[in-house]
């Protein structure tokens, strides 16, 4: 069952059908202003955090699904009928209305044909302005002169999750709002430098700032009392729960539009008026969409793709890309699953997401680089859960009192855990991410950059990789392979005095990517070190951890393998395999093997399983793997984040064919018309799953803010495509299917432009024959280009 289409000429996923089974969501701002909307306007804002700067209030896991929202009603006056230009909260008849949202790259469009009318309501957040613009048009469609109302709604909320949720006996009281020249302000007496508002290009005819004079004490979002009767009640008040609806009357002529702007804004009343007047020119709104677009334009075109796979080129040239970039800036917290309980940086997930967007976002890569080393301790593992806020400089904005409500003041040294709450896995994978932020904008001296430890002391950031290399090294078991701890990767595997294989095979992809650094930057000293270390991994890992057919998964504390044929339940592991070969650890005979044995175990037309067979029977030895539901998640689950390390896998064992098939099986794409069994949006990888032991096997869940995202477009553009740059030049490698027979990428690199032609004459599936650069032969990588230089580079693969 198809929903909608992926639209491609305007970079737009279209919905035609707005009763899709899940919410279907987008991201909305690109710096400090965001706001998470669903396909029917349903969402809520934040400013720069999701926990502690709620703008807008949002009921998670409710019914209906997506309230509050940002919503605009239409009231015929002659008839009595409302309708909103987004088909939820008022819900009309799909035979009688026809409705679409088009999600774009930081904006949404809504609309709306009903009863002669056609609106809509695009919502984008300026690159430059922190305001929610709601364009607002409308036309009159019908023969006859029509008397309309338009209102705008929002809910406010009380600036913190926690407090939306709980201690009432002081949030109720502590909010507050005021109408003036137009424009409704909020305020939160707490926090005293904390405003929002609602303006608009128009003198509105009625407001409201109190909820539940908007709503009615006995309505909803669905059926308003001021729209139900016409008009709002000019409601304020001090406490309370508080809203932003505007009122206007239009009169329309037949085939006469009328274009409305509201506003929803950061500040005081005086940077609404400031907005107001800014964005009362309908040519500023149109300007600042223009320069939206021309944000986007100038990312994607980092990275263009032509192949023979559309979904692949849909994928890659928009929608991947996008995701990637939105866990970047937004990380975890900020969705309608994780909707800001939590705040702050995990220290794998920030350090993986990293590593795929520094063409596009050098700066955000950056800036989270050095946040993530102010969360590694001096002994050399990451804090897996911490707010980098913490350790930067904070305004004190509170009057000279302290508030009411005693909360103690927490102490940097308090998040700071000990060994028992370290995962093995954290501190390594920033490793790779910082080399390639090096390779990509030729800034070497970040690696002397000198970063503070979050336990005292300070060192550069290439210290700080070391003794991320170093403490691995140091927590291994008694065969050599790294401790689990109190997890890796897998946070369900909890193997505390075990051993893990996954950990051990990423310490040798730290390693290799380190030992190239060292080796650039001239470092011997340490490229024989860690070299010397590196041998130990991969002897290690070759001794102790293949099983016949595939590599274990690790040890417990006891010393009983996991993941291993002889173990009646989780016999194979996709993390340890295809870290295997990725990270370069397995000879290639056993990388073949133990890939070929993911395919016959783990693979499904829905992508590659976790772990086969579930666990059905508590182990408290392997973890808490062994009591999730079976086919959920952790337990058996098509999880999503491993399986790029199985695309990258077949693409270092040159076998393009089998690279495509675990590209294809994942791929969101190719799922855009069975939403009956996938649900989730088409256009965004998901953390996983459900797997074949589920009854809902198929289903995708956990939308957006997932690794699997940034891991993907890497596989694909690095290693499919095989476009990538070392500390020399540009690599031209592709493992293609033999099927296809050419392709194009164009890739900006350090200011250059190169247009690639790749030609695969005899159908194979890797191998350069030949590389042309602008009509002459060239050696590969290719040499670094001037800045503002177009290249030509053709490439013969043989």
């Amino acid at each position: 069952m198809r929903y909608g289409y992926f639209d491609d000429e305007n970079r737009e996923y279209v919905i035609e059908r707005p009763d899709v089974p899940v919410s279907w969501t987008n991201y909305i701002g690109v710096k400090d202003l965001c706001t998470v909307i669903s396909h029917n306007a349903g969402g809520y804002s934040f400013y720069q955090t999701a926990e502690h700067h709620r703008i807008t209030r949002f009921r998670q896991n409710g019914v209906p699904l997506d309230r509050p929202g940002h919503y605009v009603y239409v009231l015929d006056e002659d008839s009595g009928e409302y309708w909103s230009i987004s088909w939820q909260p008022t819900g009309k008849d799909l035979s009688r209305a026809n409705y679409r949202c088009r999600h774009g790259l930081s904006y949404s469009k809504f609309s709306c044909d009903y009863q002669g009318i056609q609106a809509e309501q695009l919502l984008f957040i300026p690159v430059n302005d922190d305001v929610e613009l709601w364009d607002v048009r409308l036309k009159n469609n019908s023969e006859v002169l029509r008397h309309l109302s338009v209102f705008s709604y929002v809910e406010f909320s009380f600036h913190h999750i926690e407090i939306d949720n709980q201690n009432l006996q002081m949030s109720l009281y502590a909010s507050g709002s005021s109408y003036e020249d137009g424009i409704i302000e909020y305020d939160f007496f707490y926090e005293p430098w904390m405003f929002h508002y609602m303006a608009s290009n128009f003198t509105p005819d009625s407001f409201d700032s109190l909820r539940d004079r908007f709503l009615g004490n006995y309505h909803t979002e669905t059926d308003p009392e001021a729209v139900r009767q016409g008009e709002c009640f000019n409601s304020v008040e001090l406490g309370g729960n508080h809203c932003g609806a505007l009122h206007k009357r239009l009169s329309l002529q037949p085939g006469e539009d009328e274009r409305l702007v509201f506003m929803l804004g950061i500040g005081p009343h005086t940077t609404g008026q400031a907005i107001k007047a800014k964005y009362t020119d309908p040519a500023m709104v149109d300007r600042a969409f223009v320069e939206l677009k021309e944000y986007w334009a100038e990312k994607l075109a980092k990275f263009q793709c032509k192949t023979p796979h559309s979904g692949l080129n849909s994928m890659v040239n928009t929608w991947n890309l996008y995701q990637a970039e939105t866990c970047v800036v937004w990380s975890r917290f900020a969705s309608f699953i994780e909707v800001g309980g939590r705040t702050g940086l995990g220290f794998r997930d920030t350090s993986q997401d990293v590593l795929s967007v520094p063409h596009t976002n050098p700066g955000k890569v950056k800036q989270r680089i050095i946040e993530l080393f102010h969360g590694q301790v001096s002994q050399g593992y990451g804090l897996h859960l911490f707010d980098p806020q913490v350790y930067k400089p904070k305004e004190d904005n509170l009057p000279g009192v302290k508030l009411p409500t005693v909360v103690p003041t927490p102490d940097p040294a308090d998040i700071i855990h000990g060994l028992e709450d370290t995962c093995s896995d954290d501190a390594l994978w920033i490793v790779a991410s910082v080399c390639e932020y090096v390779k990509e904008t030729g800034e070497i001296s970040l690696f002397d950059k000198v970063v503070p430890f979050a336990d005292g002391g300070e060192a550069t950031i290439y210290e700080h990789l070391k003794r991320s290399l170093d403490f691995s090294a140091e927590h291994v078991g008694a065969t050599g392979i790294c401790k689990g701890l109190r997890a890796d990767w897998n946070d369900c595997l909890n193997l505390g005095g075990g051993e893990s294989a996954m950990v051990s095979f990423l310490h040798h992809w730290a390693l290799i990517n380190f030992i190239e650094a060292a080796q650039f930057l001239g470092r011997q000293e340490d490229v024989e070190k860690y070299s010397a270390m590196a041998k130990t991994v991969s002897q290690a890992c070759e001794d102790h951890l293949w099983d016949g057919e595939w590599y274990l998964r690790g040890f417990t504390r006891k010393g009983l393998k996991i993941g291993s044929i002889q173990n009646e339940e989780g016999k194979i592991f996709l993390e340890s395999n295809s870290l295997a070969v990725l990270s370069e650890a397995a000879s290639l005979e056993r990388g073949r093997i133990c890939m070929d044995s993911v395919d016959k175990y783990l693979y499904s037309q829905y992508g590659i399983h976790l772990l086969w067979p579930a666990f059905s029977k508590p182990d408290d030895d392997i973890g808490y793997v062994t009591r999730v539901y079976k086919g959920i998640k952790e337990n058996a689950a098509i999880f999503s984040h491993p399986n790029p390390w199985a695309v990258v896998a077949e693409c270092k064992l040159g076998r393009g064919d089998q690279a495509m098939k675990f590209y294809d099986a994942l791929l969101p794409y190719n799922q855009n018309d069975m939403i009956e069994i996938r649900e989730a949006e088409p256009y965004s990888y998901c953390q996983f799953i459900m797997g074949r032991d589920h009854t809902a096997y198929g289903r995708a869940r956990h939308p957006w803010l997932t690794g699997s995202a940034g891991w993907m477009y890497h596989a694909v553009t690095h290693w499919i495509l095989g476009v990538r740059v070392d500390y020399m030049g540009l690599i031209i490698d592709p493992c293609i299917p033999a099927s296809w027979k050419e392709f194009e990428v164009t890739r900006q690199w350090r200011g250059a432009t190169y247009q690639i032609q790749v030609k695969n004459p005899m159908g194979v599936q890797k191998g350069v024959k030949a590389i042309r650069l602008n009509s002459e032969a060239a050696a590969n990588p290719i040499s670094q280009q001037p800045a503002g230089s177009f290249n030509w580079i053709t490439v013969k693969m043989g």
